[in-house]
């Protein structure tokens, strides 16, 4: 997926939200994609809240491909295909993970796009165990 993928697969999310109030930000490898790390993104993924969800359930109904309750993030994940590509939206029973109060508002490409900024995109991998995404980040921060 590329930056145009992205672009393309956002401007029709926030498209569906319109004037929704939602709670969510962009997760995953997207995320630090669009910080500047040269990373593969080969989903994008979304973290929302039991309420966003609920909402994204409703305007996304037409890419959703999967609807389930998953063990992995103890909490509900929504799986679409939007052009062609996976996008999963979680919403985690382990609240800590979910750090809305770390989110930043940043200008992507002409978008307004909710983001995790690297440092705490870092403490969100070490809190899940993922080493290979903490080194990288770390390769940008440090």
């Amino acid at each position: 997926m590329n930056n145009e993928n992205i672009k393309e697969i956002l401007y029709i999310i926030l498209d569906h939200l319109q004037d929704k109030k939602v709670t969510w930000r962009l997760e995953g490898s997207a995320n630090l994609k669009i910080q500047n790390v040269e990373t593969k993104v080969n989903d994008l993924d979304i973290t929302t809240n039991d309420e966003g969800i609920g909402i994204f359930r409703d305007v996304m109904k037409e890419f959703i491909v999967k609807d389930f309750f998953s063990e992995k993030i103890n909490g509900i994940s929504l799986v679409c295909n939007i052009i062609g590509f996976e996008v999963e939206i979680n919403s985690y029973g382990n609240r800590e993970l979910n750090m809305f109060d770390r989110t930043r508002i940043i200008f992507w490409n002409g978008i307004k796009i909710p983001i995790l900024p690297l440092e705490y995109a870092k403490k969100f991998y070490e809190s899940i165990n993922r080493k290979d995404k903490v080194d990288l980040i770390l390769r940008y921060i440090s």
